[in-house]
């Protein structure tokens, strides 16, 4: 299952030892797990970053514009799960949409219409509150986060015209 090991490597860690400064010499060579995590940590740039199912698009200053194609296999979905305050999305801007929650242990799991898991373990939200799901693409998955004593479940789906930013998950206490 490569969505699940790409998942658990993707989500906010940069692979780079040091990050590269915005330009599009440094998006040369790389796939769609780099260029979301330099989207990411370009975050505040000048640079225009955002997802779609089919690919990482990156607008420079100067017009020059980047896609870099995401897998056939597997799209990203970025989910920004929330307590108090949300914003409606459909298109992930890693350049511009923020989230409530950073930085939190988020136990995630996502489950295919079939039953079989492909995350269970704890991810952590990044500095934009969001959590970068890698998932199999052609399938609606409900994904479940809880954190400290809260949850929230919801279904997203992996189409060529599904959304790639979910901001509509509210977190309400578990158990109750």
């Amino acid at each position: 299952m490569p969505w699940l090991l790409t998942a658990t490597l993707a989500i906010g860690a940069i692979a780079y030892a040091q990050v590269p400064e915005p330009s599009t010499s440094a998006l040369e060579g790389i796939d769609a797990y780099a260029a979301m995590e330099l989207a990411n940590a370009w975050k505040g740039s000048e640079v225009m970053s955002f997802v779609t199912p089919l690919a990482v698009h990156f607008v420079f200053p100067d017009g020059q514009e980047v896609e870099i194609a995401l897998p056939d296999d597997v799209m990203v979905v970025s989910v920004a799960p929330f307590l108090n305050y949300t914003h409606p999305c459909l298109t992930h801007y890693m350049s511009g949409c923020q989230g409530e929650l950073v930085n939190e242990p988020f136990e995630v799991r996502a489950v295919l219409g079939d039953g079989t898991v492909v995350i269970d373990e704890v991810v952590p939200s990044m500095a934009n509150g969001f959590i970068d799901l890698w998932l199999p693409r052609g399938e609606a998955i409900e994904l479940t986060f809880e954190l400290d004593g809260y949850r929230t479940v919801g279904v997203v789906t992996t189409h060529r015209d599904s959304p790639t930013c979910i901001t509509t998950l509210q977190l309400e206490p578990a158990g109750g």
